[in-house]
Parts: structure tokens; sequence; C-alpha cells
């Protein structure tokens, strides 16, 4: 029989800031530090007790120290978290020892036994914050069919080896380890929320793991109304939300990469962009206008005129609300085929009753 929510219990809310898909590479897109800034402006103005992003924002940590450090130490102090997505290990020299701990500025609970950084090759967590639990997952694990192992996406890479199967999977341990979580977030009252960069709504594209995962969540569910009450994902770059047993699934579009092609076309011609030049230190140098297609994946990709992100209002009740953005296409200039890509994040509102969980 499962435990009801408890009208006993101390009404909470959490409020938070949720952005995906930035893939900041300095001279490879237009995506800038200053994107990250307008999202924590508007964070900070809308008094959210965090920011976390949903993977791939960034595409090379290790010559990035400019965009870190803007988000880890942001002028308002916030909170700020992130996940692993699969170009977070992207571009040379970019190994988990190294990105794993720029994910955060704060302490969290990780997947290890001791639930301590360690060496950074977990790069799995959890945290509590006013009766709810915050849970960063990482799809970025594959099969190895030779070996029967579960392997990890591998240093420089953007996704999985080539030969692996299961690809955009948890893995067995990490499977193991988030039963466990929800398991206990339900034996304690806490509302969980989970945040992966694949998905698990089984709507759109969505993790091997969907059907494991969703077992879970209505196994803590039955066993506490309401312990898990959203899944939020990226990856995309798309704009979806859909209620699945009882729980809101959230697919966040990408903050300014609208949509990437395989085939290169030129379509912004000899417009321009501001780009900002920083040194190994991440100071600045010089900023200035430069052609768009100087920014070498251009041709490949439509932009969004403005980062978009979104902030999310969660309560013990179950009532969930999220508060949109929507941009235009960068320059008015769209592709002639949308492949569903549009430029804005939706608002949504949802109740999730116990009737439903």
């Amino acid at each position: 029989m499962k435990t009801p929510i408890s009208h006993v219990d101390i009404f909470n809310k959490i409020k938070f800031s949720l952005f995906a898909d930035m893939h900041y590479k300095k001279g490879m897109y237009i995506s800038s530090v200053k994107d990250i800034r307008n999202i924590l402006d508007r964070a900070d103005c809308n008094s959210v007790d965090f920011v976390i992003h949903v993977g791939d924002m960034c595409n090379d940590y290790r010559r990035s120290p400019e965009l870190t450090h803007e988000y880890l130490e942001n002028k308002y102090g916030l909170p700020v978290y992130g996940i692993y997505g699969n170009h977070e290990l992207d571009s040379k020299g970019n190994c988990m020892e190294l990105v794993t701990p720029l994910l955060c500025n704060r302490k969290v609970v990780w997947g290890t036994s001791n639930g301590e950084l360690e060496d950074g090759s977990i790069g799995y967590y959890y945290f509590d914050i006013k009766g709810f639990r915050i849970v960063a997952l990482d799809t970025n694990y594959s099969l190895n069919p030779q070996a029967d192992e579960w392997e990890h996406n591998r240093t420089a890479s953007w996704g999985a080896p080539v030969e692996n199967t299961k690809k955009d999977s948890l893995g067995n341990q990490q499977l193991s380890w988030l039963e466990r979580v929800l398991d206990d977030a339900a034996e304690n009252g806490l509302r969980c929320l989970l945040f992966s960069h694949v998905g698990f709504s089984g709507i759109w594209y969505s993790s091997p793991d969907t059907d494991a995962v969703r077992k879970m969540i209505n196994d803590a569910n039955k066993k506490r109304s309401g312990t898990v009450l959203m899944s939020i994902s990226g990856h995309l770059h798309t704009n979806n939300q859909a209620m699945v047993d009882g729980v809101v699934h959230f697919d966040v579009n990408t903050t300014r990469n609208g949509l990437w092609l395989n085939e290169a076309e030129e379509h912004y011609g000899d417009l321009m962009y501001t780009f900002t030049d920083y040194d190994a230190n991440g100071k600045d140098i010089a900023t200035y206008e430069r052609p768009i297609g100087e920014a070498w994946m251009s041709k490949q990709t439509w932009f969004f005129d403005s980062p978009l992100s979104a902030i999310v209002t969660v309560d013990t009740n179950g009532n969930v609300n999220i508060d949109g953005a929507q941009t235009a296409w960068y320059r008015g200039i769209a592709p002639s085929e949308h492949y569903g890509v549009s430029p804005q994040i939706s608002n949504g509102s949802y109740t999730i009753k116990e009737d439903i969980i």
C-alpha cells in the first residue's frame, strides 16, 4: 500500500533556472559568455534557489576558463549545477578528472561509495534542498559487447565508441544507485526531480534505460505518492512537455543553436556577429564584429536571436509551473524546413494529483 502525501508535511516550494545545450567553444558557434550572463541575470531577477544546465554547456572545458569562471563564480553568488551531456568531454584534453569538478559550485553527494568527488570518474550526484531531492544523472554509458562491460564516453569524444551498443544509457551501476536514491527519498518524504541529458519520456527520443527508469519512478511513487514529480532533459534541441504516469517530462530547448544539420549550407552570407577573444587564462583580449561564416559550424547551424532559459517553480503539493521564453531566428534567417524546431521554450502548468501517482 502506498503512503500518501502527508497533509501535515511542511509546505515548501523551490524555484530554479534551467537551460540546455549551449555548446560554447570559442570560434565554433556564436554562443558567448554574454549568453551565460543573460541567463544568470534572469535567474537573479527571479530569486531562484539555484541554476542548472542539462548538458552540453561547453564543447571544450579545458580552453574555456572564461565560461566556467562566469558560471561557477557568478557575481550573484548563485548556486549553479550541471550534468554531463555527450559533448562535455569533446575536444583534446577534456577528461572526467578535469570536467566533473567544473559541473557544480556547491557540495553534492556524488554517486561514489563515500559520496565524495574522488577522481571525478563518477559524474552523477544528488543534493537535497527544501524537502526536494535534485538527482543529476549521466546518460553517457554504453555497453562494450566484446568485454560485456559498461563504458563511459571517453576522453576527447563527443559520443560513445562506435562499436558499443545501448548508447545514451546509465549503465547497471548508476541504475542501482538511482534505485537506492529514489527509495531513500520515498522513505524520507522527499520530492525528487530528475535531470539527465537524454530523457526517459518514451515519447520523443529516449534512453535505452527508459523502461527501467520509469519502473523505478513508478515504484517510488507507489511507495509514497509524489516522490518523483519531474524528469528534465535536453540533447534534442527541441521543445516538448508531457505528463507520463503522473510525472512531468520536460525536454528543454537549446540555448542558441536552433537547428543543426549534417550538410553545410551558406545562409548568413556576409552578416556579422559580435565575437570576444580570450587568452588562455580566460581574460578578454578584444571584442569586435566578424563574419558569421568565421564561426566554423555556422554553415550547418541556424541560430536563435537570444539565449533561451526557463524558470521552473515546483511545490511539495505537486504543482509545477514552467515559465519559458520566446525569441526569434538570428537576423530573421530561418531554415526552410524547421524539423519541429522553434525558437522558444513553452510555458507549462501542471498539478500532479495523488490519484494518478
